[in-house]
């Protein structure tokens, strides 16, 4: 039986599946995207991630959800809506999921893959440090003290399937070639 978790990682796929089908210039897929609806659906799925976090009492869980939502937060920044089926998340959850962080931060409670992805992240400040400075120290101190001239994502290092089944994030790192290749 599949987890909620699971749940909305099938539905990140679902999305991302029909936004990449879809043919036409990036506005006409954009504003097909918009009107069906699909945009309002990964902010209910970005939402839902945000609720989920706060009912669950599982820690490992929780970090995971975690890693969703900063990583959402980021793509929707970063990447074309056309391509993602993600367009203005709500401010307010990628707000919590910030200050979330930063209190993981100021715990100690992110784990090396977290430290990595959010390293990498960091490279592009802008997404970050809107939601974090001058209120999120420890979030900011991470984000201004990342070496941006490191690529800071393993290449080809990673267990083969560790990415999958995680939603967008899983099939973005895929791309960016961190699990081992096959022999």
């Amino acid at each position: 039986m599949k987890n909620e978790i699971d749940i909305l990682s099938d539905r990140e796929i679902e999305i991302w599946d029909y936004a990449e089908s879809q043919n036409g210039t990036m506005d006409f897929v954009t504003e097909k995207l918009s009107a069906e609806g699909i945009f309002e659906e990964y902010r209910n799925i970005h939402k839902s991630y945000l609720k989920l976090y706060f009912r669950i009492d599982n820690e490992t869980a929780k970090l995971e959800i975690l890693k969703r939502m900063i990583f959402l937060n980021w793509y929707a920044l970063i990447e074309p809506s056309c391509y993602t089926g993600i367009e203005d998340l709500d401010n307010a959850t990628a707000s919590e999921s910030y200050s979330i962080l930063d209190q993981y931060l100021i715990d100690g409670k992110i784990d090396s893959e977290f430290k990595w992805m959010l390293s990498f992240y960091s490279s592009w400040d802008y997404t970050i440090l809107p939601f974090s400075e001058n209120k999120l120290e420890a979030l900011t101190a991470f984000v201004k003290g990342v070496d941006t001239s490191i690529l800071s994502c393993p290449k080809n290092q990673l267990p083969k399937g560790v990415m999958d089944n995680r939603g967008q994030m899983g099939i973005y790192w895929i791309s960016m070639s961190v699990e081992k290749k096959m022999m």
